[in-house]
């Protein structure tokens, strides 16, 4: 075979690579809920022009952190979601537990005056009828 030749289907080759590579993240792209750039067959994914579209930015970091530091854009986003979920988890859980505790106060007062009625107390003044 001819130098060229081999030069030729070494080229293809890695075009074939990197064309592979590029549909895998831009299968990843799709799947997180973005639309791939357009880009020429055999290049890799335009980083550049990915930093400069705000939307899909948003929707990999939001969606797909990993891809998104794969790719250069990774804002952080993510680990400040993650802990305001979390503090929001903490604050429901406390508020349900301080809704029990005033079901509670309330059943209890709700049996005292219960108990009074049936004693004949007065429930305004405290003392008998």
């Amino acid at each position: 075979m001819n130098d060229l030749d081999v030069q030729i289907d070494a080229a293809h080759r890695q075009a074939q690579e990197i064309e592979n590579q590029a549909r895998q993240v831009e299968a990843r792209i799709v799947a997180a809920g973005g639309t791939p750039l357009t880009r020429q067959y055999g290049r890799p994914v335009d980083t550049a022009a990915i930093k400069q579209n705000l939307t899909l930015v948003s929707v990999l970091n939001r969606r797909d952190p990993a891809l998104a530091s794969f790719l250069g854009v990774q804002t952080g986003d993510y680990i400040r979601q993650a802990e305001e979920r979390a503090t929001r988890e903490m604050q429901a859980q406390s508020l349900a537990m301080k809704t029990e505790q005033a079901r509670a106060q309330n059943q209890a007062a709700a049996a005292q005056r219960y108990q009074q009625q049936l004693a004949g107390i007065n429930p305004n003044t405290g003392r008998r009828w």
